[in-house]
C-alpha cells in the first residue's frame, strides 16, 4: 500500500508532466494571439509613390521649367481649407526661403571671420540675407500657380478635413533678381561690420548673377 510520501510524489509527478505537455499549446496559443493584435494594430498602406496619383509636381520642391522657377508646399490634416491653403502657401514660400539659406551659408561660412565665428555668427547674416530675399520675391511676381487639394473624413473624429498643396511662380528673372539684391544688401553688411573677405565673395556672387540675368 502506498505511502503518503509516495502518492505526494505521483501526484507532482503528474503535475510536472501535465504542466511540460501543456507549456508548448500554451505558449502557441499566446503567440497567435500575439500576432493577432499586432496585424490588428499594424499601420495599412494606403497609397505609395508607385500609385500615387496626385500631380507630380506635389512631389517636388523647387525645380525650374519653361523659364520659371516653381516652389512647392504642402499642408495635411487640416480642419479649415482656408487656414490650410494659407498653411501650404507659407510651406511653399519656406521651401523658397530655405534655398536661400542654404545658399548663404554655403557660400559664406569659410568668409566670416574674427568674433563672428561661433553661436550667432553666420547666422545673423543668414537672417539678413532671408529678410531681405523674402521681401523681395513679394514685390517681384512670386505668385500662386497651382493648388490641389483632397477633402477626407475622419470616422474617428466624426470631422472633415484638408490635405492642400500649394505651387508658387516667379519668372528666373525675377527669381534672380531677387537673389541680387540680397547680395547688394549682404555686400553692404559686410563692409560695414569689416568682413572684406566676404565683402569680396559677394561681390564676385553679384557678377555671376549679374550675367545669369542678362542671359535670361
Amino acid at each position: 500500500m502506498p505511502t503518503i510520501c509516495n502518492c505526494a510524489k505521483l501526484h507532482l509527478c503528474i503535475a510536472v508532466f501535465l504542466v511540460a505537455g501543456c507549456a508548448p499549446k500554451a505558449v502557441k496559443i499566446a503567440r497567435d494571439e500575439a500576432k493577432t493584435v499586432y496585424e490588428i494594430q499594424k499601420p495599412i498602406t494606403v497609397r505609395t509613390s508607385r500609385d500615387d496619383n496626385r500631380p507630380d509636381w506635389t512631389k517636388r520642391t523647387t525645380y525650374e521649367e519653361d523659364g520659371n522657377i516653381y516652389f512647392t508646399g504642402g499642408f495635411l490634416n487640416g480642419s479649415d481649407y482656408a487656414v490650410t491653403l494659407r498653411c501650404a502657401n507659407a510651406e511653399a514660400l519656406k521651401t523658397a526661403v530655405q534655398s536661400v539659406s542654404q545658399f548663404v551659408r554655403s557660400e559664406f561660412t569659410e568668409y566670416v571671420q574674427g568674433s563672428n565665428i561661433g553661436p550667432g555668427g553666420i547666422e545673423r547674416y543668414v537672417e539678413d540675407g532671408i529678410a531681405t530675399f523674402s521681401h523681395n520675391v513679394h514685390i517681384q511676381g512670386l505668385r500662386q500657380s497651382q493648388l490641389y487639394y483632397e477633402e477626407f473624413f475622419s470616422p474617428q473624429g466624426m470631422h472633415s478635413g484638408f490635405h492642400v498643396w500649394v505651387k508658387l511662380e516667379m519668372s528666373k528673372a525675377d527669381y534672380l533678381k531677387a537673389r541680387t539684391d540680397m547680395l547688394r544688401r549682404l555686400r553692404e553688411i559686410f563692409a560695414e561690420e569689416g568682413q572684406p573677405e566676404a565683402k569680396h565673395k559677394a561681390e564676385q556672387l553679384l557678377e555671376e548673377l549679374k550675367s545669369g540675368v542678362d542671359n535670361v
